[in-house]
């Protein structure tokens, strides 16, 4: 039944009926009715996605099922249904690129979890706290064989969401959101990432929130010093006295038992 039910739900983001999660694709989209196909890598795990996500009669979701695994959380193994035009968006790049249809999209960075990112933002205050990572409409990438300003200069050109290139890494983040880039602020390489509408749940709460960021440099902490012994009271005086008196009694005693005992007899001399 849960199969069934994520088999729905990925028919209906491939007609585009779920509000806010698949953007509407730009004019450029290669939405030609035809099969299209595309080899998705993830370099970290070695994982790859060889599939043919639409047919003459639309999205395949077992292929966008695929698809939405190698996208998964690496850390929490979480997944959430990629958006399709996520997906177009692609292969159009590949193929503005140059590069031939079989040319693995490389991905390094797909869905995030809730979790993830704040755990992420701990470690780097760059982290937008509402991600396009976190809805399926995001991927970090990368194509072997282009170089990622080339890259990044083809995903400005087709103007069909975010776009920046992580210089640091040689990457270049990709979204479906609103059309716009940005750059590392304060010399930072790391780049803050334009934030989304925030998730809600059914209590009107976001599913996230960015939590303090870490200082960049941990410093172990140092070794808790043992504790300190409270300082031992002094006996009051009177008891002092009252414990010599009973010492100075039993020793009167004693010398008293001594004195009572018969002396021994004399040895006579032979």
């Amino acid at each position: 039944m849960r199969h069934l039910l994520r088999l729905s739900l990925l028919g209906l983001l491939a007609g585009g009926t779920l509000a806010g999660c698949a953007s509407t694709p730009g004019p450029q989209a290669s939405f030609d009715g035809g099969p299209r196909s595309i080899v998705l890598h993830h370099p970290a795990s070695g994982e790859t996605v060889s599939v043919t996500y639409r047919r003459a009669d639309g999205y395949d979701p077992q292929a966008l099922d695929r698809i939405a695994s190698l996208f998964r959380d690496r850390r929490t193994g979480e997944t959430v249904p990629v958006d399709p035009t996520l997906v177009e968006l692609l292969a159009d790049l590949r193929d503005r690129c140059g590069a031939d249809p079989d040319t693995p999209v490389h991905i390094t960075s797909g869905y995030r979890s809730p979790l993830t990112n704040v755990t992420l933002a701990r470690s780097n205050p760059n982290v937008a706290e509402n991600s396009y990572h976190l809805r399926g409409q995001a991927a970090d990438i990368s194509i072997p064989g282009v170089p990622p300003r080339r890259l990044a200069d083809e995903a400005a050109a087709l103007q069909r969401g975010g776009y920046a290139l992580y210089p640091h890494t040689g990457h270049v983040h990709v979204d479906t959101g609103p059309v716009r880039t940005w750059s590392p602020k304060g010399g930072d390489p790391r780049i803050l990432e334009a934030r989304a509408t925030p998730a809600k749940t059914a209590s009107g709460k976001a599913v996230a929130t960015k939590a303090s960021p870490a200082p960049r440099t941990q410093v172990a902490a140092a070794e808790p010093a043992p504790p300190k012994r409270a300082p031992a009271k002094a006996a009051p005086a009177a008891a002092l006295a009252k414990g010599n008196d009973a010492d100075l009694a039993r020793v009167r005693m004693v010398l008293a038992s001594l004195k009572e005992q018969p002396e021994p007899a004399a040895k006579k001399k032979p």
